[in-house]
C-alpha cells in the first residue's frame, strides 16, 4: 500500500499525556511564582518595619480582593484550565477525524487578536504528523501560547472542528 494511502491514527494516550504534562508544568510554575512573590513581599515589608499583623492584613486583603499576588495566581489557574479544555477538545476532534479517514487538516484562526505565528499558518494544509512537528493549535508553540483559539479542520471546510459524540 502506498504511503499516501495510509491513514495517520492519532495516539490519543500520548497526546493526553503530553497535554497533562503541560498543565502540570503551568500549575507548578504558577505556584512557584506565587511563592516567590509572597516571599519578596513579606521580606520587603519586614525590612521596611511592618509588623507580622500588618503583613498578615495585607496578604488577607490581597487574597480576598484578588490583588496582585493571589489575583495573578487565580488568573494563571484560569488560563491553564482554559488551555486544558481547549487542548483536550482538539485531541478528541483530531482523533475522531483521523479515525474516520481524514488525512489532511487546514489551520483555521479564530478571534480578533491573531498572533503572527498563527496568522502565518492560516489556511495552510498539512498532515497531522506535519502539524505535530511544527506545532498544533493550543500546544504552546506560538506567541499566543495557551491563549490560542485556533483549530485544525478538515481540508475544504471553514467551520469548527468535528465534535465527538456525547
Amino acid at each position: 500500500m502506498p504511503v499516501e494511502d495510509t491513514i495517520e491514527i492519532i495516539d490519543v494516550t500520548q497526546e493526553i499525556d503530553s497535554a497533562t504534562m503541560i498543565v502540570n508544568l503551568k500549575i507548578n510554575g504558577a505556584v512557584q511564582k506565587t511563592a516567590i512573590d509572597l516571599e519578596t513581599l513579606i521580606g520587603t515589608m519586614r525590612t521596611s518595619g511592618a509588623t507580622d499583623d500588618a503583613i498578615r492584613q495585607v496578604l488577607m486583603e490581597d487574597l480576598e480582593k484578588g490583588g496582585r499576588i493571589f489575583g495573578s495566581l487565580r488568573t494563571q489557574f484560569r488560563a491553564t484550565g482554559d488551555f486544558a479544555v481547549g487542548r483536550m477538545s482538539n485531541i478528541g476532534s483530531i482523533s475522531a477525524m483521523s479515525e474516520s479517514g481524514v488525512k489532511e487538516y487546514v489551520w483555521q484562526t479564530a478571534g480578533n487578536k491573531i498572533c503572527p505565528d498563527c496568522k502565518s499558518r492560516s489556511g495552510r494544509i498539512a498532515t497531522w504528523n506535519e502539524w505535530e512537528t511544527i506545532g498544533v493549535p493550543q500546544s504552546g508553540f506560538s506567541v499566543c501560547g495557551s491563549h490560542c483559539k485556533c483549530s485544525l479542520v478538515i481540508t475544504g471546510t471553514q467551520q469548527a472542528p468535528m465534535k465527538l459524540p456525547v
